[in-house]
C-alpha cells in the first residue's frame, strides 16, 4: 500500500528574519476537572511575527496573537482552553517564552462567550525574568492544589537551560519559587537541560510507576491519600554542554515530583518541597549507535507506555522507563541513511522524513510498510519553501500526522495504515509479519551492491558463494554488469554474463541459483511511479520499463523461463529497498515489451518460451495485436483500392505514409497473435472470460471473433461461411496454425466476454456513439448485425453437420466396429509373425495380407477378402465385401494361454490342445460354386 501525498493544513507566516528565525511548534490542551487532554490543534510560535492556533481537524487559523518584531522564542509554545466554571464563557490562555530582547515569559488571554455573538476579549502579560540569563527550554502547565480564591486551576512551570526551574501563577504575577535543584547543579558545568516533559501523576501510576511502588510513595511525600493534592512528574534530559557528538550514555534522565502547592504556602518551603527528587536514569547504549550528532536529536514522551523516544538521523530508538533498569524496547536504526525527523506514531510504527523517500517503517520486523517519494510529498502538498521536512506531533484518533516543510504545514493520513476507528477505544496492533514480508530493509541492497562491505552470511549462503574466490567473482560481475547498465551497452552485458556463466550457458531444465538472475533482471527492467490520473498528485501505480536488452541474456533468461513477470516484480522490489514498488497495473509486462521493441520481435519471443503469462497480460498482447492487425489491414485495404482506381503511381511511398515508422510487419503481428491465443487457452475458462472483458472493448471482441471464425474455415474445418468470397488469405495470418479446440473455445470465451448487452447494444436503434459520425456509426452497427446473422447461419449449418454426421455414424457403425476388431488383430499378428516354416505348413495368410484397397469414384476404399481371395477371386458378397454375423474379424491364431471360466485362472494350453483348435477352426462361411 502507497503513502498518499500530504494535505496541506496552512501556510505558516515567515520568520522576520529569514536567516535566523525560526518557527516552534506546540500543544494545545484542554483542561477539565484538573485533567489535561490533547486537543486537535498545535500552537505555532514565528519569531518576529505571532503566536498562532491552527484546527488540524478542520484546517483553519483559530486565533493569533501578535508580538513585538524583535521578538525571538526560546521554546515551544503551550496553550490551554476550558470552560470557566458556572459561565457561559470559554478562556484560552497560551504561554511561550522569549529570550530577545529580554528573557519573559509571555502570557496571551482571549475569553469568548459560549454563542459566539460577541468579540473575543484579549489580553496579554509578561514575567520578566531577573535571576538568570539562561533562556528558557520548556514551558509547560502543573496543577495546583483547590483554592476557592484562585480562578486557574493550575500554574506554570518553566526551565531555563541551565537548570534553573520556576513556578508561577496562571497570570504571571505571582513567581511561587524559583530553584536549581542541587542534584542539577552538581552536573550543570558538564551537562545543559535540553528538553522537559511534563507527566500527571494518574498516568505514571499506570505506567511509568507500576514497577516502581517506591518512586510513587516517594513522589507523593506526606499525602495519604489520592486527589487533586496529587504532584506532577518532571523529567529533564540533559545532554554534555557544548558537544557537538554525544554517546547515549552521557545523556543523563533526571525525575523530579512537582508538588501541587497553593499561594498561602509556596512561601518558607525547602527544596524537596518545591521540587522532591526521584533518581536519574541512564541511557543504555545501543549496538551500531556510537555517537550521534547532538543538533539532530530529537527526544518525545509517551505517557501511555513511559516510552523515551529519540529520533536521530540515522533512525529512531524507544527506551522503556518503567522498567528497574530502563530497557531498549524497541529501536530502528539505518546506518547508510540520513533522516530529517523521525516520529513515532504507535508501538510498532514510526514515520520518517529520509532523503529520497518519506515512509512509515515497522520497527519490530524491520520492514517498509508505506512510503512515497520526497519529490512527490513536495509536488503533493504544493510546497515551494526550501529546509528538511520535520514531523512535529501525531493524533492518533484522527490518524493525522503534522508535518512543517519550510513554511507549509501539512497532514499525512495514516488511518487506513493504523485501522483506527473513532468508536472504538482500544486500537488493534498494526504491526504483522504477514505485512512485513518481502519488505525487509537492507537485506539486499548489500548483496547486490559491490562497493557495500555488508556481505552478511545468509546473503552468500543464498548465492552459495563459498570461498573468497567466489565471493570476489561474484563482485566483479555485479560491477560490469552495473557498468553496462549504466552505459547502454547490450554487449558488454553479454559478454559479462558470458564470462560468469561459462561461454555455453546452462540450457533449460538445468539448476541456475535465482538469486543470480533476480539479480540481471533488476539491471534489466526498472520502474518509475507515475500519478493515477492527470491533475491528482496521488502516486500510486508504478511503469514498468526496460532498461537494457541484451539478447543472449534475455534469450537464455526466456529459455530457463526466468524472465516473468513475477521474478521481475520481486527483483524491482528488492532493488528500490527501502522504497516500496507501487502496484504495477495490468499488462505492464506486456506494455514494457511493446515500448523497448515495436518490432514485436521480443515480445513474440517471450510468447513462444516457457514463461507462463497471467491471463490479464495475455488478454492485454491480444488487445495491442488486434489493433496493430487491424491498422495494418485497414492500410493495405486502402492502398490497394486506391491503386486499382489509379489514385496511386507510387504505393510504396503512400504505405510508408500511413505505417509510417511503424517496423512491425504482419508476420509477426498475427504470429504474436495467434501464439497469444494459444496461451490464453491453456487458462482456465472462466478467467479467461474475465480477462477479456475487462482487458478488451466490443470492438475488438469483434475482431477476436473475425479472425477465430477466418482460422475455422482456412483450418479445413469447415466450408467458406460467405457467400462473396473473402479477402485473400495470406499464410501469415494462420500461422502458426490454430486447433479446432482452441477456435472453439475462445470463439466461446468472446462472445460470453461480449455478454447480451453487448450483443443488445448492436443493433442500429441503440448506436449512440458520440465520436463516430452517423455514416460511421450506422456501418459499424450494420457490420454487427451481419456477423450476428453471419454466426446464426453458421451455428445452424454446424447442428446440421452433426445431425448428418449422427446419422451416418449409426449407418456405418457396424462397419467402424469390425474395422476396429480388424485393426487390433493386424497389430496383433504383426507381432507375432510366423517363419517360414510355419508359413509353408499353415499357407494361413495374415489379417493384414487379407485388407486391399480400391480407388472408387476417386475416393481410396479398404476391402477386406476372405482367406485365399483376391482382387481377381470371387466378387459381391463371396469377394469378401459382406460383414460376418458376429462382426468380429476372423482369427486363425490360437492363444497359447486360457482362462477357467469357474476360478479365473489362466493356464497355458498344451500343443495337442493347440493342434486341436487350429485344426477344428473353419471359416465363417463356406461357399460353394455351381458351374451349369
Amino acid at each position: 500500500m502507497d503513502l498518499q501525498a500530504p494535505s496541506v493544513l496552512a501556510q505558516l507566516p515567515r520568520p522576520l528574519h529569514a536567516a535566523t528565525g525560526k518557527t516552534r511548534i506546540g500543544d494545545v490542551y484542554s483542561l477539565a476537572d484538573a485533567k489535561k487532554r490533547k486537543r486537535y490543534e498545535v500552537a505555532v510560535a514565528v519569531d518576529g511575527e505571532a503566536v498562532n492556533i491552527y484546527n488540524v481537524q478542520t484546517p483553519k487559523l483559530v486565533t493569533s496573537y501578535a508580538v513585538p518584531p524583535q521578538s525571538t522564542f526560546s521554546c515551544r509554545p503551550c496553550s490551554v482552553r476550558r470552560k470557566l466554571l458556572n459561565q457561559s464563557a470559554v478562556k484560552r490562555q497560551t504561554y511561550t517564552a522569549v529570550s530577545k530582547p529580554e528573557h519573559q515569559i509571555k502570557c496571551f488571554v482571549e475569553e469568548t462567550g459560549s454563542n459566539g455573538s460577541i468579540a473575543p476579549a484579549i489580553s496579554s502579560s509578561a514575567a520578566t525574568v531577573t535571576d538568570s540569563k539562561s533562556p528558557i527550554v520548556f514551558v509547560g502547565i502543573v496543577p495546583s492544589a483547590a483554592d476557592e480564591e484562585k480562578a486557574d486551576p493550575f500554574d506554570i512551570l518553566a526551565v531555563h537551560k541551565d537548570g534553573r526551574v520556576r513556578r508561577l501563577s496562571s497570570d504571571l504575577k505571582t513567581q511561587r519559587w524559583s530553584v536549581q535543584h542541587s542534584e542539577i547543579a552538581k552536573s550543570c558545568t558538564t551537562h545543559e537541560v535540553h528538553t522537559c516533559f511534563v507527566v500527571e501523576f494518574d498516568d505514571a501510576k499506570k505506567v511509568l510507576f507500576k514497577r516502581r511502588q517506591d518512586l510513587a510513595t516517594l513522589a507523593l511525600g506526606d499525602l495519604t491519600s489520592s486527589g487533586t493534592d496529587e504532584p506532577s512528574i518532571l523529567l529533564v534530559v540533559s545532554h554534555p554542554t557544548g558537544a557537538e557528538q554525544i554517546s547515549l550514555k552521557d545523556v543523563r534522565v533526571q525525575m523530579f515530583s512537582v508538588p501541587a502547592t497553593s499561594k498561602s504556602d509556596s512561601l518558607g518551603l525547602d527544596e524537596s518541597q518545591q521540587l522532591r527528587y526521584l533518581q536519574t536514569i541512564s541511557i543504555p547504549n545501543l549496538n551500531g549507535l556510537q555517537t550521534a550528532n547532538s543538533n539532530n536529536l530529537q527526544w518525545s514522551f509517551h505517557s501511555g507506555s513511559a516510552g523515551l523516544n529519540l529520533s536521530f538521523e540515522h533512525g529512531f530508538v524507544n527506551i522503556d522507563l518503567s522498567q528497574y533498569s530502563p530497557s531498549v524496547s524497541s529501536q530502528f536504526i539505518l546506518g547508510d541513511e540520513h533522516f530529517s525527523s523521525v516520529m513515532r506514531i504507535s508501538p510498532q510504527s514510526v514515520i520518517a522524513a529520509g532523503q529520497s523517500i518519506v515512509a512509515v517503517y515497522d520497527t519490530q520486523y524491520q520492514s517498509v510498510q508505506r512510503s512515497i517519494a520526497t519529490g512527490d510529498v513536495l509536488s503533493g502538498a504544493g510546497t515551494t519553501g526550501q529546509g528538511s521536512l520535520t514531523f512535529i506531533n501525531f493524533f492518533a484518533k484522527l490518524g493525522v500526522a503534522v508535518a512543517i516543510k519550510g513554511n507549509t504545514m501539512i497532514a499525512f493520513d495514516l488511518s487506513s495504515s493504523q485501522n483506527i476507528s473513532g468508536s472504538s477505544l482500544k486500537r488493534s496492533r498494526d504491526g504483522f509479519l504477514i505485512d512485513a514480508i518481502g519488505r525487509g530493509i537492507g537485506s539486499s541492497a548489500a548483496e547486490w551492491d559491490p562497493t557495500s562491505k555488508k556481505h552478511k552470511s545468509e546473503n552468500l549462503a543464498s548465492l552459495r558463494l563459498t570461498s573468497p574466490e567466489q565471493v570476489e567473482k561474484w563482485n566483479q560481475f555485479t560491477k560490469a554488469v552495473a557498468d553496462a547498465t549504466n552505459s547502454k551497452d547490450a554487449k558488454k552485458f553479454d559478454k559479462a554474463v558470458l564470462a560468469y556463466f561459462g561461454p555455453a550457458l546452462p540450457a533449460s531444465g538445468t539448476y541456475v541459483n535465482p538469486e543470480a538472475t533476480l539479480f540481471l533482471l533488476s539491471k534489466i527492467f526498472s520502474s518509475k511511479d507515475v500519478p493515477t490520473a492527470a491533475g491528482i498528485k496521488s502516486f500510486s501505480t508504478s511503469q514498468l520499463r526496460i532498461t537494457i536488452w541484451p539478447p543472449t541474456t534475455c534469450d537464455w533468461l526466456i529459455r530457463l523461463g526466468h524472465l516473468s513477470m513475477d521474478n521481475v516484480e520481486v527483483a524491482l522490489r528488492r532493488a528500490i529497498k527501502p522504497r516500496i514498488l507501487q502496484p504495477l497495473p495490468k499488462g505492464s509486462f506486456i506494455q514494457a515489451l511493446l515500448d523497448s521493441d515495436p518490432s514485436l520481435k521480443q515480445i513474440n519471443q517471450v510468447l513462444d518460451g516457457p514463461v507462463l503469462l497471467t491471463s490479464d497480460d495475455l488478454a492485454y498482447s491480444l488487445k495491442v495485436f488486434l489493433n496493430k492487425a487491424q491498422s495494418h489491414s485497414a492500410t493495405l485495404e486502402d492502398t490497394a483500392r486506391a491503386l486499382t482506381n489509379g489514385d496511386l503511381s507510387t504505393p510504396t511511398q503512400e504505405l510508408s505514409r500511413h505505417l509510417g515508422d511503424e517496423p512491425a510487419t504482419l508476420k509477426d503481428i498475427f504470429k504474436g497473435l495467434n501464439t497469444a491465443i494459444q496461451k490464453i487457452h491453456s487458462q482456465p475458462l472462466s478467467t479467461v472470460v474475465q480477462a477479456l472483458r475487462a482487458t478488451l472493448s466490443r470492438m475488438e471482441l469483434m475482431a477476436l471473433v473475425h479472425h477465430l471464425r477466418l482460422s475455422l474455415a482456412t483450418g479445413g474445418h469447415t466450408f467458406r461461411f460467405t457467400e462473396n468470397p473473402p479477402t485473400p488469405i495470406t499464410h501469415d495470418q494462420i500461422t502458426p496454425p490454430l486447433s479446432l479446440n482452441t477456435i472453439i473455445d475462445l470463439i466461446t470465451a468472446s462472445v460470453d466476454a461480449i455478454g447480451p448487452s453487448g450483443w443488445i447494444s448492436a443493433l442500429p436503434t441503440s448506436s449512440t456513439d458520440d465520436v463516430m459520425s452517423d455514416e460511421e456509426t450506422g456501418a459499424a452497427a450494420s457490420q454487427e448485425m451481419e456477423l450476428i446473422a453471419d454466426m446464426k447461419s453458421e451455428v445452424s449449418a454446424a447442428l446440421a453437420g452433426v445431425e448428418e454426421a449422427t446419422y451416418l455414424k449409426g449407418i456405418l457403425r457396424e462397419f467402424l466396429r469390425f474395422t476396429n476388431t480388424v485393426a487390433s488383430t493386424s497389430t496383433a499378428k504383426d507381432s507375432k509373425a510366423l517363419t517360414n516354416t510355419d508359413a509353408a505348413e499353415n499357407a494361413t495368410p495374415t489379417p493384414s495380407q487379407l485388407v486391399r484397397y480400391e480407388h472408387i469414384n476417386g475416393a481410396e476404399v479398404m476391402v477386406f477378402t476372405g482367406p485365399g481371395e483376391g482382387e481377381d477371386g470371387l466378387d459381391g458378397e463371396a469377394g469378401g465385401k459382406m460383414l460376418p454375423l458376429s462382426l468380429k474379424a476372423a482369427s486363425t491364431e490360437v492363444e497359447r494361454t486360457k482362462v477357467k471360466k469357474s476360478t479365473g485362472e489362466v493356464k497355458a494350453r498344451s500343443s495337442r490342445e493347440i493342434g486341436y483348435l487350429r485344426r477344428k477352426a473353419v471359416g465363417k462361411y463356406s461357399f460353394e460354386r455351381l458351374l451349369v
